[in-house]
């Protein structure tokens, strides 16, 4: 699985296997709570897909923390049983709050569509730094895209900051 994508969609039969993962097709009839790091991430999410595949009873918002290639993932899960003897699950990235404040500036601006230089005004620092705080947050989310960066600062609730005399301010 692709621990970049912020959002997955899965299908998975009243057994409890994927029989549609379009991202990642090699995950065919696998029980998608193996894929969890934790034993109680694991029972916890077994438990919700029975309660949806068995019991065709939704699921919503399952915490779960997922291994993909031997590096940890947070993500929030929703189970929706169909009409048609399947389930449909969405999992969506959660990003953890590791970015320092500085980090957490800098994303907000990014989020906002400003320009390295942009940013390097608005706080005061050189373009450098900038790009030094961008590739830290990156390699501390494990984002390779813009997109990324943008999914994370939504999740995170990170908003542009209030800047003295910003140079952003359009309005």
């Amino acid at each position: 699985m692709n621990p970049t994508a912020g959002y997955i969609v899965v299908v998975v039969s009243r057994e409890g296997r994927v029989v549609h993962n379009p991202q990642h097709p090699e995950t065919y009839w696998e029980y998608p709570w193996d894929w969890c790091w934790k034993a109680e991430d694991r029972q916890r999410w077994r438990a919700a897909f029975v309660e949806a595949c068995m019991f065709r009873r939704s699921q919503a918002d399952v915490a779960v923390s997922l291994r993909i290639n031997d590096q940890l993932f947070e993500y929030r899960t929703w189970l929706e049983p169909t009409g048609d003897e399947l389930v449909v699950c969405r999992l969506m990235r959660t990003f953890p709050q590791t970015l320092s404040n500085q980090e957490r500036a800098v994303l907000s601006l990014v989020a906002g569509g400003a320009s390295n230089a942009e940013i390097g005004k608005a706080l005061r620092i050189k373009s450098a730094t900038v790009r030094s705080h961008i590739a830290s947050t990156r390699r501390k989310l494990h984002v390779r895209r813009p997109e990324g960066l943008l999914l994370a600062a939504l999740q995170m609730g990170v908003t542009t900051p209030e800047v003295p005399g910003d140079p952003l301010d359009r309005g």
